[in-house]
């Protein structure tokens, strides 16, 4: 078994995942939905601003993967887990709101015979007995597809989100609610909600036009469709992942077991930052070849440490296969991304495609050199291997 130091992604990342688990009391664990609004709660303010700025102080490119796609996790993450040196998943603004917290409640009381301000359903007017009870609520909410399943994988990954190798970026949403009632009288005077606010905290598309590194697993648009001057195809290969397996026993599997994930998460960055020089350099096309055969050798000696891994007595009794998955790597144009990703704000960051394809067809003459970003587009076909 690793330990605590050898073993941790994004130290800032573990430091708060750890506290959220620590923090969570038994009774709410029991319920999935439960867990999810507790951690929308823990990140929320202070705390998920953080987790981008201090990640901007470091100024290092290889903080998280983003799957901006996909609405199943469990899949996801077993095969994005390997490319990214810390996975951030998000819903991205899809689902309804879900309550989280009461964010403040203000209550006052008001003597009735004074004049009554006019509300959204009412004029002005006077009263003559009573006391007027006026109560203003923020509510925190957030967008989900289904709470109980983002508290189930919460639950499932916490191996992964205590070691700083994943977790979640919630979109939130802020709505005021007000009400008035007479005390002594109709229990329900007035009551209004003002339309919902988006909260000021940042998206994933922020994480992606700041970092560089993303995950996707949406295959539609392959490299070659799109113009060559914004999105540089730099290898396709098969990459190994751990199947047949609860997503709980998968996270211990790769905290515990995968001695090499972290050795190859090095090599990985010492890589990309290699390609940066490469995609730049008089010979590039060479020097990305040169590259892209390095990854793929270390990458089959992944695959050979996986198969015996899962022929272990303590992860053979789980089921666990060797997979494998289909993955592109391609380069893609920073200023030219950024410049897409500007003009299709939130919206666009449901799709990485979305904002490559607009920066293609709209501004290839305004390219420049460095940064690029590097995107891992995933196929969703696998193959069981035992």
């Amino acid at each position: 078994m690793l330990g605590r130091s050898a073993r941790a992604g994004n130290a800032l990342i573990a430091r708060h995942m750890s506290a959220f688990f620590e923090c969570l009391p038994r009774e709410d664990r029991e319920s999935p939905e439960r867990v999810a609004q507790a951690y929308g709660e823990h990140l929320f303010h202070r705390r998920r601003r953080e987790l981008i700025e201090q990640k901007r102080l470091a100024r290092s490119p290889f903080h998280v993967g983003i799957g901006v796609e996909s609405a199943d996790f469990t899949d996801l993450t077993k095969r994005a887990i390997l490319v990214s040196d810390t996975l951030l998943l998000s819903h991205n603004g899809l689902g309804p709101p879900r309550e989280v917290c009461a964010l403040s409640d203000r209550r006052t009381e008001r003597p009735l015979g004074a004049r009554i301000a006019g509300t959204a359903h009412g004029e002005a007017g006077y009263s003559t007995q009573g006391t007027m009870l006026m109560r203003e609520r923020d509510v925190l909410s957030m967008r989900c597809p289904d709470l109980a399943e983002l508290g189930t994988w919460l639950s499932q990954v916490e191996p992964l989100l205590r070691a700083g190798l994943a977790w979640y970026l919630p979109s939130y949403i802020v709505t005021r609610r007000a009400s008035h009632s007479v005390l002594g009288g109709p229990r329900n005077y007035d009551h209004y909600q003002e339309p919902d606010q988006l909260a000021e905290v940042p998206s994933a598309l922020d994480f992606l036009v700041q970092t560089g590194r993303a995950v996707s697993e949406n295959a539609d648009h392959p490299p070659h469709a799109l113009k060559t001057a914004v999105v540089r195809p730099v290898l396709t290969m098969d990459l190994p992942f751990l199947e047949g397996t609860e997503m709980a026993d998968f996270s211990k599997i790769t905290v515990d077991e995968f001695a090499s994930y972290k050795a190859f998460q090095s090599f990985l960055r010492r890589e990309l930052l290699s390609l940066d020089t490469a995609l730049n350099a008089v010979e590039s096309e060479r020097e990305t070849i040169k590259i892209a055969h390095q990854i793929e050798d270390e990458v089959r000696g992944i695959h050979s440490q996986m198969s015996a891994v899962r022929r272990k007595r303590a992860v053979a009794v789980t089921g666990a296969v060797v997979g494998t998955i289909g993955a592109s790597l391609v380069a893609v144009y920073g200023p030219a991304f950024q410049a897409a990703a500007a003009g299709l704000g939130a919206a666009g960051a449901g799709g990485i495609w979305g904002i490559i394809q607009s920066a293609a067809d709209n501004s290839p003459r305004t390219l420049r050199d460095t940064p690029w970003y590097y995107i891992w587009i995933l196929n969703r076909k696998s193959e069981r291997c035992r």
